[in-house]
Order: C-alpha cells, then structure tokens, then sequence
C-alpha cells in the first residue's frame, strides 16, 4: 500500500437510480475528494447543512443534483439504515434545529457539528471532538448503520467499487475554514 493511498474507503453502488435520493436518509459528502469535503444531510429529498455563509436549509434534491451535475462535483451520497422509530419529517425537524444552533461555519463548528448532533440523537452515535468526517464514517461503517452508498462524478476516483475517502488533520481543516471565511468576508 503506498502512503498516499487511504485506509478509510467505502464501497458504492454499481447500480444508481438517482430517484431513491427523494427517499430515506442520506448523508451528502460534496467535493468528495477535497480536503476538506462538504457535509449535509438530504431526507426525503430535502437537503440541508452548515456552510461558512450560515445555514442551507430546505434545497430541494432537483435543485442540488442540478448543481452537482453543472459544476460536475464529486458527490457520495450515503444512505443510513431506516430509524425504527422517528418519521422522516421529525427527524429532518431536529437537523435542521441543531444547523440553527450555530451560525456558520467557523472556529468552533465545521459543517460536520450539526450532523453529529444528529447522528448522536437518532443513531446514538456519541459525539466524538474532535472527529473528522473520514472517522465518523468508519464509526457508521462499524455499527452497521449504512445502507448503501451512491455516487456521482467519481468513476476515475474508484477502485473496486470502492471510494477513499481524504484524509486531513484537524489543524489543516481549520485552516481551510479560515481561508475560506476570509475569502468569503472579501467579497
């Protein structure tokens, strides 16, 4: 194994059928390869996350697959098992209230902190800082709590089916949050 290759890899779906992304969780990886990628959660078709502009909040799947497909992003889509319990429209409810308890992307929250409050709440994933996107995947790798994975523009970035995911420390990730909100407070 070369040391630029990653251990945390996870494996996609040969067959993608774009219409199941209007049902279920997903957790949405944009920029897949980057470092570091961006984090929000799609139910039911609507899609929400944290950004260093503040909150997006209820972009409709058309709207964000049209997006992805112009500007030919890298996108992994992971589906989570079904909750047992809570419907679809409580859950996406309580994600978007813990977007709201931050106002962007900053120092203290990246837009991975509202999806961990989540996934804490429904998947009793403990909250783990500092945790970075490629470990909290591995954690819901080894409780069993992925469904499937879904991607689009990544076939060059494949191997056997499987994606590798970036790998970053946490000192680079707050580097690029303050470049990015100084590049951001420029314009």
């Amino acid at each position: 194994m070369s040391m630029s290759e990653s251990p945390y890899k996870i494996k996609v779906s040969e067959y993608t059928d774009l219409q199941e992304l209007s049902k279920h969780t997903w957790i949405v990886m944009l920029h897949a390869s980057r470092i570091p990628p961006h984090v929000g959660i799609l139910i039911d078709g609507n899609y929400n996350s944290l950004t260093i502009k503040g909150h997006e909040l209820n972009v409709r799947l058309e709207v964000l697959l049209k997006t992805i497909q112009q500007k030919k992003i890298e996108a992994l889509f992971i589906q989570l098992e079904k909750h047992p319990v809570f419907s679809a429209h409580y859950q996406l409810e309580i994600f978007q209230h813990h977007i709201q308890q931050f106002t962007q992307v900053n120092d203290e929250a990246t837009c991975l902190s509202p999806v961990k409050h989540y996934l804490q709440e429904f998947y009793v994933i403990p909250l783990q800082e500092p945790e970075l996107l490629f470990e909290l995947v591995e954690r819901l790798k080894q409780n069993q709590y992925i469904h499937k994975t879904i991607g689009l523009n990544i076939d060059g970035k494949l191997k056997d089916n499987e994606f590798e995911l970036p790998i970053y420390s946490s000192e680079q990730l707050q580097k690029v949050i303050q470049t990015e909100r100084a590049n951001f407070y420029k314009k």
